[in-house]
């Protein structure tokens, strides 16, 4: 081989090189993950439950402010209200109205083999009731059974309206047929589970209304006693059948009186999580699946969805519902690169 064929080869092998390292690093084929329809249908119901919502609400009497809603989803609650139990993050209760959380949701548990028929238990509070709503039209998409227990009170712009909370959105879709899975039974929420800083009046107010909607009421002043008989409640209503454990937003019951704060990024929470108290305790100890909803930024961060999104109706459909694959190319052009290697080597030694 002559020098200037020798050298052509060389160039080609270095362009080539340059090629792999910086022409196919990020060179991936995006495909429909194989949950795409059940996803889709979930984040369309969804979209149409919050349509509902912001009807009813409208029809009600009670605005929405389109400074604190800035997709007018009527799903953003106040400030302040009797019923309101701690600070809330408003970019973060935004953020929950996107109707992809309920595709994701549909992901996860599809991820986890929860199939048609199972039971999943839910506890769920009330400063997010977008999350709580996308709950349903993941399980309802699913036809999964959901055992749920609301608790009223919520943090500020959650579901503290105090004449449309979130039981009231809920029962309002289930009485309209728009939605198959209910909470079953409620309870104050607030300190100790139990409205400790509520007035009498709104209390009275509560449990009344929702006794009405034939919601089994929960309150136990002992908070170890109250945890075990929500614990008690699920299994008995599953007949020990539970596949999964959902919490949504900071009910005290879920991680009980422990000083251990969970920091998580990824929903689906590691079996050796340090959490030993609570429901989200017992039901790890179970070795059941535990989803854990409260830290949108890093849920969203982990999953790539948007953080307060300004454009909900934007019809381009997110990442989560597709899978990444390497293109063939990269394949081919790395075995091109290798066989020109081999063939250098070879007429070298020859």
């Amino acid at each position: 081989m002559n020098k200037k064929t020798n050298n052509v080869i060389l160039t080609v092998i270095a362009l080539l090189f340059i090629f792999i390292q910086y022409g196919l690093k990020n060179k991936e084929i995006k495909t429909k993950s194989p949950y795409y329809n059940e996803m889709t249908q979930a984040s369309e119901k969804m979209k149409t439950m919050s349509i509902e919502i912001k009807n009813e609400r409208i029809r009600k009497g009670i605005a929405i402010d389109k400074n604190l809603d800035i997709n007018e989803t009527g799903l953003i609650g106040e400030e302040w209200s009797r019923i309101t139990t701690t600070l809330g993050n408003l970019e973060s209760k935004r953020t929950s109205t996107n109707p992809d959380f309920a595709a994701l949701m549909v992901k996860l548990f599809k991820e986890k083999g929860l199939k048609k028929g199972d039971i999943i238990a839910a506890n769920l509070s009330s400063s997010f009731p977008a999350l709580n709503l996308s709950l349903i039209a993941a399980a309802d998409t699913l036809e999964l059974n959901a055992i749920m227990v609301n608790s009223v009170g919520a943090s500020t712009y959650g579901g503290n309206i105090e004449d449309f909370t979130y039981l009231d959105m809920e029962n309002y879709l289930f009485s309209k047929e728009i939605i198959q899975n209910r909470s079953r039974g409620f309870s104050l929420g607030g300190i100790g589970d139990i409205g400790k800083e509520f007035e009498e009046e709104i209390k009275e107010k509560i449990i009344e209304k929702n006794k009405k909607y034939g919601l089994k009421f929960f309150y136990n002043e002992n908070l170890e006693e109250n945890i075990e008989e929500r614990y008690n409640y699920f299994v008995q209503e599953s007949n020990n059948q539970i596949k999964a454990f959902i919490n949504i937003g900071g009910n005290l019951l879920s991680i009980g009186d422990s000083v251990d704060i969970i920091v998580n990024s990824k929903i689906i929470l590691d079996e050796n999580t340090n959490m030993k108290r609570g429901l989200i305790g017992k039901f790890l100890k179970d070795r059941i699946p535990v989803f854990y909803l409260l830290n949108l930024k890093g849920i969203t961060a982990a999953y790539n969805l948007p953080f307060d999104q300004y454009n909900l109706q934007d019809t381009e459909k997110n990442n989560i519902f597709f899978e990444k694959n390497i293109s063939i190319w990269n394949y081919l052009i790395i075995g091109i690169f290798l066989i020109f290697v081999l063939k250098m080597i070879f007429m070298k030694k020859k």
